[in-house]
């Protein structure tokens, strides 16, 4: 599914906090699971994703406007796994360990 769809699709039936949701891509597809208690990765199939990431925090389900922005957000870190801006917090002379 494109991400549009995707968006449509957990929106339509948004995870609640604390599950922990993985989302996928395979080029321009893009994919999604809540996972369960001892569920397998999705990912752990013959051909892996380009990139995924899983997210287990508060779903944006009463404001349309944060709903946009919180997937423009998740989507961008998503793609910066396979060269897309660089999302890097800390400063690189920032000593380890970092912190808020």
């Amino acid at each position: 599914m494109h991400w549009d769809e995707l968006r449509a699709a957990i929106m339509a039936n948004p995870p609640c906090a604390g599950e922990l949701v993985y989302v996928g891509r395979h080029g321009t597809d893009y994919s999604w699971s809540v996972l369960g208690d001892g569920a397998e990765p999705p990912h752990g199939g013959s051909s892996p994703p380009d990139a995924w990431i899983y997210y287990s925090g508060p779903w944006p389900v009463d404001d349309p406007d944060r709903q946009a922005a919180f997937f423009d957000d998740l989507l961008a870190e998503l793609e910066s796994m396979t060269g897309g801006s660089d999302r890097c917090r800390w400063p690189l002379d920032e000593p380890w360990p970092h912190g808020h």
